[in-house]
């Protein structure tokens, strides 16, 4: 039986995120591809501000929610670059039509404080003529914080 058209294309995803492959990234990115950190609402680009007084003045890494695809490709060039391993273990994809949603668990260690990177990742994927037009990202953002920024 053949594999949906989606699950491929989660898979070729995972599968060129592992191996690094960024030309595979960027095959597999439509022209019009946005990378969406599901810290802001649908097509909200601005990154809320971190409220507490502990965390005053301080914010998660990135400047904006939504990139495109060049942005997204050397973000995630300077991810692979950064750290020896990041790998992304695909747990489910449940898949209709031109949408799909992956569970998945991210694992690597940040090189410049020994801490170890488990996060849980949620996935939602849009396809256009075949390739990926729209991954939005949900994350353990606090997880994040903790191993890549806080000192």
């Amino acid at each position: 039986m053949a594999e949906e058209p989606m699950h491929s294309l989660a898979r070729r995803f995972v599968d060129a995120w592992n191996s690094r492959d960024t030309a595979g990234l960027d095959a597999l990115f439509h022209p019009d591809f946005r990378w969406h950190i599901a810290v802001t609402d649908h097509g909200d680009p601005e990154m809320r501000p971190l409220n507490s007084r502990l965390l005053h003045g301080m914010n998660l890494p990135w400047g904006k929610a939504i990139y495109n695809k060049k942005e997204t490709i050397d973000i995630f060039s300077g991810i692979f670059a950064a750290s020896e391993q990041f790998s992304l273990d695909l747990r489910t994809v449940i898949a209709s039509g031109d949408r799909a949603a992956l569970e998945l668990v991210g694992d690597a260690v940040n090189p410049a404080n020994g801490r170890r990177y488990d996060n849980l990742y949620c996935y939602v994927l849009h396809e256009r003529d075949g390739q990926l037009v729209l991954l939005r990202e949900y994350q353990d953002t606090l997880l994040l914080f903790d191993v890549w920024v806080a000192q």
